[in-house]
């Protein structure tokens, strides 16, 4: 029983290892958005104040970049739900640890 324990252990700590390296991707993922999001931001600003495009192509290429914005923050946006799952599962598990009448 000892050794199972102490093998529960080992496995938990290299979750929370695995864990902790993929927080890293994620805030990494976030840094990015924010780039993009700054990017987009200066080009609708830059469009905006465009005098010599037509209005069609102004709304062309804002459509474009809502898209592409929308699209990349899709796939970030379920990223980080994943991970926000996982988190809670792993502070559910350190909650029971700190209580062993809960395991």
């Amino acid at each position: 029983m000892e050794g199972q324990s102490s093998g529960d252990a080992l496995a938990h700590l290299t979750d929370a290892v695995a864990i902790q390296a993929e927080l890293v991707q994620h805030r990494l993922a976030l840094e990015w958005a924010k780039t993009l999001l700054e990017r987009v931001l200066r080009n609708w600003m830059r469009l905006e104040t465009h005098e010599d495009i037509a209005y069609e192509d102004k709304v062309t290429s804002q459509i474009n970049m809502v898209d592409e914005a929308t699209d990349t923050l899709w796939h970030l946006h379920k990223d980080l739900g994943r991970f926000s799952r996982l988190l809670k599962d792993h502070r559910q598990y350190l909650s029971q640890i700190r209580d062993p009448l809960t395991l």
